[in-house]
Formats: C-alpha cells, structure tokens, sequence
C-alpha cells in the first residue's frame, strides 16, 4: 500500500529526500518512498550520536591507512566512507530510474569554498565514489563556475547555501550553461532553506531589537522558496527546486508541488508518515499580503532574499544566512578533526 510520500510524488512529483540519515533513517527512506539522500558535512556529527560505533571504526580504518598530518583532508575521507553506505543502498533505485532517482549527496570541505581549483578536484575525487553520486557546490560566484563546469562534464549537482532568488537564478543559469556544452542532461537541484532562513532572521531580529511574532516569522522562509519556485515556473528552468532545512513538518506540507524536491530528517518523516496529512499542492499559495509587506518593511534581507537583483553574486558570500551557514559546515568539520584527534591520541 502506498504510503504518504509515495502519493506526493505520484500526485504532484513532489521528491523526497532523507537528510543525513543513519542507517535505520536510510532504510526507512526506501520503504517509504525517499528518491535521495542528502548529506553535508554535519553529517558525521549526526552519526557520532546516533551510530557512534560505525564512525569510530570508519575513522579508525581512516588513521590506518591515510598517511597525512592534515586532518581536514582525514576528515574528508571519513565523509566518503560515511557516504559510502547509502550511495549503495540506492544504486539499485538509480540503476531502475535510469538515473533519475536514486542520487546521494556529498559536500566538500566548506574552508576551500572559494577556491575553484580544489572544489574540482575534490569533485573528481567524489565522482569517482559511485554512479549515483551527486556532488553539493556552494550557491556563490565560484560555486556557479564550478557548477557550470561540473554540468558540462555531465555530472550531476545540489547547490547548496541557497537562500535568495538572485542566488537560485545564478545557479539555474550556470547549470544552463553547461548543458550547453553537453548532450548529456545531468540534474541540478538548488536549495532554498526556509527553516534555516527564519532562524536567521530571528536572531537578527533579536539583534536589532525587531520585535514580530513567531506566526509573521514563521512564513519567511517558505516566501522565499515560493518566490524562487515563480521563477522557476516562469523561466522553465532545468534545475529544480530542493527545500532543506526543514524544522517542522508543514515545511514540507506548505511547500509540495509539481517539480519541488524537499529533504527531511528522519524525525520529521516519521511524524508525516504517522500523521499522513492531505496530499495537496501548496508551493503556490501566498502568504496574506500583510505579512508579507511586515516582513519586507523589518527585514532587509528578507527583501534581497524574495527580489531577483537586489544581491548580485559578488555578494552571496557575505550574505548573513549564507555566512552563518557557511559557518555551522564549518563546524561540522572540526567535530570530526576533534575525534580524529581523540582516536589517535588513544
């Protein structure tokens, strides 16, 4: 019988990816219907509390047989090997999809950002980790050269630390130019992060004294999606939409549509599943008007984030939900050099 996320996407095609799951949350994901999993370089922090046994042992082998005093470059390799163990569980999805379905994600190492040459080669390092790899780019100005690049060797990406439409469209336009390069048709998704995008502006309304409910608060992060997710429609563009970030369910409920991709954890899938509310399409709808106009009038960003142009791409880096996010990889990464450490110095 089929399950709620397996009706959404064959009602509207609305995708469903676990974000990085452990392995109960990998197996739940095929049963009830995920088409990928996503991960970041939080994920090994993730698992240090759910499997912390599978990590230790990952890290050990990683000491064992890497010989190199750099630990950022150790903990790399331990995100591969951790990616490794769904990138198999799905190869069989995305060998009967003919590559539609059945994609796993890997990010690099968010202190190379803005280095173009090493976003390369780190890419070639994990494409050759499995058919069904799809490699995370960050949604800046030497994101979009690497995507563009990566889409021309055919290869299939996530942008990720997407918040605005300026920075959707910058991405859907370089993934644009590098099918032109190809007559192959690899997938792009690119990011919008609604949850991640209202705690921003939480604490920045705490900063500056801004005082708004939670309710008003609440819909600025699914605005900007929805904006992102007009233009999509509009421009037809090849790249999709993913939602991630999602820290309430109806992140997912307010955001289901046609083309619309969206990553949940595996609390938060286990709670739709249990509740199995109606499947119906709601990327479309609107928030009232006058939440919107109390949102553009207290929130700077919130407007750069909803108005194609009002950041150009020199700007994504330093953009405040961008920078902030940028900076929670960062520490995914010295949590893992941190047990590195700790294992060696058994």
């Amino acid at each position: 019988m089929a399950g709620y996320f397996h009706k959404a996407h064959a009602r509207f095609g609305t995708e469903f990816w676990v974000n990085n799951p452990s392995l109960p949350e990998i197996k739940l994901g095929l049963d009830s219907g995920s088409v990928g999993i996503a991960s970041n370089p939080k994920y090994i922090a993730t698992l240090l509390k759910s499997e912390p046994d599978f990590i230790h042992e990952i890290i050990d082998e990683v000491l064992g047989k890497i010989s190199t005093n750099d630990d950022q470059q150790l903990a790399m390799h331990v995100i591969q090997k951790a990616v490794s163990r769904p990138l198999r569980m799905f190869q069989t999805l995305y060998r009967e999809s003919r590559g539609r379905y059945g994609h796993v994600a890997i990010q690099g190492n968010p202190y190379t950002n803005d280095d173009l040459a090493l976003i390369l080669r780190e890419a070639e390092t994990f494409h050759e980790l499995g058919e069904n790899i799809i490699i995370k780019l960050p949604a800046t100005a030497t994101g979009a050269q690497a995507l563009e690049e990566l889409t021309a060797r055919g290869w299939s990406t996530i942008a990720t630390m997407s918040f605005s439409v300026s920075q959707y469209v910058c991405m859907a336009e370089a993934h644009r130019r590098g099918l032109d390069r190809t007559k192959q048709r690899p997938r792009c998704l690119i990011t919008m992060l609604p949850g991640m995008f209202d705690e921003y502006l939480a604490e920045d309304a705490t900063r500056r004294g801004v005082n708004i409910s939670s309710a008003v608060l609440g819909q600025a992060g699914l605005a900007a999606a929805r904006a992102a997710y007009n233009i999509y429609r509009k421009r037809k563009y090849e790249a999709i939409i993913i939602s991630g970030g999602a820290r309430s369910p109806y992140h997912w409920t307010e955001l289901v549509g046609q083309g619309m991709a969206i990553t949940l954890s595996g609390k938060l899938a286990r709670t739709l599943l249990a509740d199995s509310p109606p499947v119906a399409s709601r990327v479309q709808t609107s928030a009232p008007q006058e939440v919107i106009d109390e949102l553009r009038q207290k929130f700077p960003d919130f407007v750069r984030a909803c108005d194609q142009n009002s950041i150009v791409s020199e700007e994504f880096r330093s953009y405040g939900p961008v920078v902030r996010f940028q900076n929670s990889l960062a520490e995914g990464i010295d949590i893992i050099v941190k047990e590195i450490q700790l294992r060696r110095d058994r």
